[in-house]
């Protein structure tokens, strides 16, 4: 092999590596300034910019302007529709609970049809969050509602900057280049895709499904009121529309890995930050973690997206936590188990579904 040639060989692979370090950079900056942010608000919902940009920064292309916009619309929408459910059908629960779920299967339906699993992260936090509030206090929910239209707009904004500071480097190979994981929820990963298009009836079946684990924890919380344990029910409806993750005990077990990774590494993150508890250390260590999941990310490693699941549920924590308590610490350790709960309870029911179904066609 000539000289020529060998370079020729070596350089793809230089700039493949090039492209990569460049996007394992911006997931890290983009994470770090979206958390900055979220903890110098110190507001309790900020947090979601920080967590949510992730599956933005994530992606292997810009977010586009038009589908940046269009995400604002959507959020704004969502939560605007939030508080005249709840201010109309509240009071109403035989009402309510049955036009919720047939908003909900629309939903999971149209994601199964091809809508972005991040509009509908964004509709579910919107639709399940805010009537829930409104039985609290009317005025919270207006200004729940305020808050998500806000963070959708950080958000937006924290992805372009990240982008425009850090853009993919001018190479050929970039284009063909091996993709980063398709963006999803905190906390889980985008669904898989399949070779050939569901049919409709497959879609409704898949979105029945989704709606039936969903619905019943729903009921839960909004006929016992349970405000306080509302992050339970947002995780186990973000995590049921991963069902490539829970189809399987090999599959669901990854997930509880992934996510008790995520619960570990956010309190080693606070033991740490005990030592030091300076907000510049804090947000160094975010840098730092980023980086390291980054690089997961963006490998060509099978698991790939557990990386993106354990990072998105660490920031979630850590983000959540330092933002609504001073007991920080201890809040993490509730948070873990509440994500864990609802981890175990979707694999749980999807596993029982899919015997269900595998009996009765026997």
């Amino acid at each position: 092999m000539s000289a020529s040639q060998a370079a020729a060989a070596i350089r793809p692979a230089s700039e493949h590596e090039r492209l990569r370090q460049r996007r394992v950079l911006r997931y890290a900056l983009g994470a770090t300034l979206a958390t900055t942010i979220a903890l110098a608000i110190n507001w309790q919902l900020s947090f979601l910019a920080a967590v949510l940009s992730l599956g933005y920064l994530a992606a292997p292309v810009r977010l586009p302007w038009r589908t940046g916009i269009g995400l604002v619309v959507i959020v704004g929408i969502a939560s605007l529709a939030g508080v005249v459910v709840g201010r109309l059908l509240i009071p109403y629960p035989l009402v309510f609970l049955p036009f919720l779920a047939l908003l909900l299967l629309r939903i999971f339906y149209a994601l199964q049809g091809g809508l972005s699993p991040l509009v509908v992260i964004w509709l579910l936090i919107a639709l399940l969050v805010i009537p829930l509030l409104t039985m609290q206090s009317p005025d919270v929910a207006i200004v729940v509602a305020g808050g998500l239209f806000v963070d959708s707009i950080a958000t937006v904004l924290i992805v372009w900057l990240t982008w425009g500071l850090l853009p993919d480097p001018p190479v050929k190979q970039a284009a063909s280049a091996p993709a980063a994981p398709a963006a999803a929820a905190p906390a889980a990963a985008a669904p898989v895709a399949t070779a050939q298009s569901p049919t409709p009836t497959e879609k409704f079946q898949r979105a029945l499904t989704i709606t039936l684990i969903v619905m019943p924890v729903v009921i839960l919380f909004y006929t016992l009121q349970m405000t306080g344990g509302i992050l339970i029910m947002v995780m186990i409806a973000l995590l049921s529309i991963q069902p490539g993750f829970a189809q399987s005990f090999k599959a669901g077990a990854a997930l509880i890995v992934a996510n008790a990774i995520g619960g570990v590494g956010a309190i080693i993150y606070y033991e740490v930050l005990v030592m030091v508890p300076e907000f510049f250390f804090l947000i160094m260590l975010i840098f730092l973690a980023a980086l390291f999941f980054g690089a997961g990310i963006f490998s060509d490693k099978p698991k790939a997206g557990l990386y993106k699941t354990g990072f998105s549920t660490m920031l979630l924590l850590i983000c959540s936590t330092t933002t609504s308590t001073d007991e920080a610490d201890a809040e993490a350790y509730v948070r873990v188990i509440q994500i864990m709960l609802a981890v175990i309870y979707v694999v749980v029911a999807f596993g029982f579904i899919d015997r269900w179904r595998r009996r009765r066609e026997v």
